[in-house]
C-alpha cells in the first residue's frame, strides 16, 4: 500500500461521495422493486378484470350458440386490451371462442393465464308456472342459484412484464445517475470551498518554511475558524519578520565583534611575536654574557652573584615561555611531536634535576616505579611536553613544601594492541589546598590566596598549563588536597610502545641535509681574518650585546667571526665578498632588511652563479609556532630560539659541518 496522503479536498469528495452512493443504492434497490412488484399485480390484476368482465359479456353468446357474435365481442376486446390472447369454453370443456394476437400461440410461450366463469343467473317464474320447462337440470346448477355455463381464459404475456420491468429498471437507474451526478457536484462544490483556504494556509505556512515572509492571501467565503487561522497566521508572519529583521541586525553584530575579536587576536598573537622577540633579545644578550663571565675565574661570592642572576634571567625565560605555551594551546596551534623516548630514563632525569632544590629546603625527594615495567620502556610521543608537565607538578610541590617529602610514583599499565598509560602521582607534604579552591585550582591566572601579602609569588598559570598539556595529549588530571594535609596530583597519559631499534635511529636521525661549504666568493672589502686557517663565520645581528656573546660563542668553537648590522650588509659580504665563509648566523627581525630577505637574496646569488648553498642558521627570539616554516621557506638550513646556550649552538652547527678539534671538545 502507498504511503502517499490523499489531498484533503479528494478525502472530503470520499467522504460525501460514500454515504452518497450507498444511500443511492439503497433507495434504487428498495423503490425499484416496489415498482416492479406494483407493474406486476397492477398487470394481473388489469388482466384479471378483463376476465371478469369479459363472462358476462359473452353468456348470450354461448347460451345461444351465436359464434359471430362471441367472435367479435373477442376481437374487440383482444384490441382494446393488452392481453395476448381470449379463450372461451363451454360447460363441457369445448372450446367455443379463440381469438388470439398477431404470432401468437396459446399453447406456447410463457404466458400468465386468468380464468373467470360464465355464470347464467335463473329467471323470476310465477309460481304456477310449469317447473318442467326450466331448462337446467338441477346437476348444473351452483349454490348461489346460478348456473354455471362455461369459462373465459384471458392470458398476458411474460415478455410484456419483462418489458415493463426493463423500462423501469433503466428508467430508475437513469433517475438515480442523474440525481448521483448532481449530488457529487454539489459535494465536490462543498469540498473545494473547504479546502481551498487550507491550501492557501498551506502555501502561505510554505512560504514561512522557504523564509518568504509575505502577506498571507486571505478567504472571503471561508468559515470562521479558517479566518481565526488566517489571522494568527497573519500575525505569525508580521512576527517572524521582527525576528529576522532582529536576527540579521543581531547577526551583523555578531559578524562586526567576530572580526573585531579575531584583529583582537591577531593583534594579540602579533604582540605575543613582538614581545617574545623583545624580551628574548636582550635575554640572549645576559643569559650569554653571564656563561662567558662564568668561565672566567671568580671568587666564591661572585661565583654565587653569578649564579643568582643566572637563575633569576632563566626563571624569567620560563615565565616568558609558559606564556607563549599557554597562547599556542588557547589558539589550537601547539603541535605535538611524535617521537621515540626512554621513558624511564626521561622521569629519572627530570627529577634529578629537581633534587638539588629539594635537598637544599631540607625535603626529601622520592622517586618509585610501580608495576611491570620493561628493561627497555620505549614509547612514541612529545618528550618535552611530557617533561615539561612532570617539572611543572614537580616545582609546584616544591614550591609550596616547607618541610617534610615530594614523592614522584609511576605506574606501567598496559592496555591492548601497541599502547600503554602512564600513571604518575605527585605527592608533597606542603600547605594543601582548601576544599573550596580545588574546582579552581586549573583555572588561568589564579592563586589560592591571590592578595598583595601573599606568601608565595608566581603567575598562576603553571597549573593551568600543565592540565591543557595533558588534555591535548589524550590524558586527564585530577588533584585530591586538603588544608595542612598536603596535596597529590594525579595524572595519566596514553602512549604507543616503540622498539629500542626505533629510539637508536630516531635519536641518531638529523632534522635536515646538512650540504657542503660555500665556495669561494668574489672579493669586498670587509676585515682581515688574522687566522687564515680557521673556519670562517658571519653573524648577522643588529642588537649589539647579541652579536657579541654569538662572536664570543663562535670563537669558542674555533671559528673566526664577522659581523653584519642588517640583512642588506650580510648579501653584499657574502656576494661581495673575497673570503669563503663556512656558515651563517642570521636574526630574522632586524632594521633595513630583515634575516628571510637576505637569506632568499644569497639563495638567488647561488642559483645565478651555480654556487653550492652556504648553511645559513636562524637566530630569533620568536617562539611562535610557523616561525621555524617561515625560515625554511626562506632558504634557510635550520632554526634556533633564543637565548642561544652554548650546546645547543654546538649540536645545531655539527649538523651542517665539522666543528673545529678545540671547538668541537670544548665543553
Amino acid at each position: 500500500m502507498s504511503n502517499r496522503q490523499r489531498p484533503l479536498n479528494r478525502q472530503l469528495l470520499l467522504l460525501g461521495t460514500v454515504p452518497a452512493i450507498l444511500m443511492f443504492l439503497v433507495l434504487l434497490i428498495f423503490f425499484t422493486s416496489v415498482r416492479l412488484e406494483d407493474v406486476r399485480r397492477d398487470l394481473f390484476r388489469s388482466t384479471q378484470v378483463v376476465a371478469d368482465n369479459l363472462a358476462p359479456a359473452v353468456e348470450y353468446a354461448v347460451v345461444s350458440g351465436n359464434h359471430k357474435a362471441l367472435q367479435q365481442i373477442l376481437e374487440r376486446t383482444l384490441r382494446r386490451s393488452d392481453v395476448s390472447w381470449i379463450r372461451v369454453r363451454d360447460v363441457g370443456g369445448t372450446v367455443v371462442g379463440l381469438e388470439t394476437g398477431k404470432g401468437v400461440f396459446p399453447d406456447s410461450g410463457d404466458f400468465f393465464v386468468f380464468d373467470a366463469d360464465i355464470l347464467q343467473q335463473p329467471l323470476e317464474m310465477d309460481s304456477d308456472s310449469d317447473s318442467e320447462l326450466d331448462w337446467f337440470g338441477p346437476g348444473f346448477s351452483n349454490s348461489s342459484g346460478a348456473m354455471r355455463i362455461g369459462s373465459v381464459s384471458v392470458a398476458v404475456s411474460g415478455s410484456r412484464l419483462t418489458a415493463q420491468r426493463q423500462e423501469i429498471i433503466f428508467t430508475s437507474f437513469a433517475v438515480a445517475v442523474s440525481v448521483l451526478i448532481v449530488t457529487l457536484l454539489i459535494i465536490n462544490q462543498i469540498a473545494h470551498r473547504i479546502s481551498r483556504p487550507i491550501q492557501k494556509l498551506s502555501g502561505n505556512v510554505k512560504k514561512l518554511m522557504e523564509g518568504r515572509y509575505e502577506p498571507p492571501d486571505r478567504s472571503s467565503h471561508a468559515a470562521r475558524e479558517i479566518q481565526d487561522l488566517e489571522r494568527n497566521l497573519s500575525a505569525l508572519t508580521y512576527h517572524l519578520e521582527h525576528l529576522r529583521s532582529s536576527r540579521e541586525k543581531t547577526l551583523e553584530a555578531s559578524e562586526q565583534a567576530r572580526e573585531r575579536a579575531e584583529s583582537a587576536s591577531r593583534a594579540k598573537s602579533e604582540f605575543l611575536a613582538m614581545m617574545s622577540h623583545e624580551l628574548r633579545t636582550p635575554l640572549n644578550g645576559v643569559l650569554g654574557m653571564l656563561e662567558l663571565v662564568a668561565e672566567d675565574p671568580m671568587t666564591p661570592r661572585q661565583k654565587d652573584y653569578m649564579q643568582t642572576a643566572r637563575r633569576a634571567t632563566e626563571d624569567l625565560l620560563t615565565v616568558i615561555s609558559d606564556i607563549l605555551d599557554y597562547s599556542r594551546v588557547e589558539r589550537g596551534t601547539l603541535v605535538l611531536e611524535h617521537r621515540s623516548f626512554n621513558l624511564r630514563q626521561l622521569i629519572e632525569n627530570c627529577v634529578a634535576t629537581h633534587r638539588h632544590e629539594c635537598e637544599s629546603k631540607g625535603l626529601e625527594l622520592d622517586l618509585r616505579f610501580i608495576g611491570n615495567w620493561p628493561d627497555q620502556p620505549n614509547v612514541r610521543g612529545d618528550s618535552g611536553r611530557f617533561r615539561q608537565i612532570l617539572a611543572g607538578l614537580l616545582e609546584n610541590a616544591i614550591k609550596f613544601t616547607e618541610q617534610g617529602h615530594v614523592s614522584v610514583r609511576s605506574e606501567w599499565l598496559v592496555m591492548e594492541g601497541n599502547s600503554i598509560y602512564l600513571s604518575c602521582e605527585v605527592r608533597d607534604s606542603g600547605s594543601g589546598i582548601p576544599s573550596e579552591h580545588l574546582t579552581g585550582i586549573f583555572n588561568s591566572f589564579e592563586q589560592v590566596d591571590s592578595s598583595a601579602s601573599r606568601r608565595y609569588g608566581g603567575t598562576g598559570m603553571g597549573l593551568a598549563l600543565v592540565q591543557r598539556l595533558i588534555e591535548l595529549m589524550g590524558g586527564h588530571i585530577r588533584v585530591d588536597s586538603s588544608l595542612g594535609s598536603g596535596s597529590a596530583f594525579y595524572f595519566e597519559l596514553p602512549f604507543e610502545c616503540a622498539g629500542a631499534a626505533e629510539l637508536d635511529s630516531a635519536a641518531a636521525r638529523p632534522t635536515g641535509k646538512p650540504s657542503e661549504p660555500a665556495a669561494l666568493s668574489e672579493t669586498a672589502s670587509e676585515p682581515l681574518r688574522p687566522n687564515q686557517d680557521a673556519p670562517l663565520a658571519l653573524v648577522v645581528e643588529d642588537n649589539e650585546v647579541n652579536q657579541r656573546v654569538a662572536c664570543a660563542l663562535l670563537r669558542r668553537f674555533g671559528f673566526e667571526t664577522i659581523s653584519a648590522e642588517n640583512g642588506e650588509v650580510a648579501v653584499k659580504l657574502v656576494t661581495e665578498s673575497k673570503h669563503t665563509y663556512d656558515i651563517v648566523l642570521m636574526d630574522c627581525q632586524m632594521p633595513v632588511m630583515d634575516g628571510y630577505e637576505a637569506a632568499r637574496c644569497i639563495r638567488a646569488w647561488e642559483s645565478a652563479q651555480d654556487r653550492d648553498p652556504l648553511p645559513i642558521i636562524a637566530l630569533t627570539a620568536d617562539a611562535l609556532p610557523g616561525t621555524d616554516r617561515a625560515c625554511h621557506t626562506a632558504g634557510m638550513n635550520d632554526y634556533l630560539a633564543k637565548p642561544v646556550r652554548k650546546d645547543k649552538l654546538r649540536n645545531v652547527i655539527n649538523r651542517w659541518i665539522r666543528l673545529p678539534e678545540t671547538g668541537a671538545d670544548l665543553s
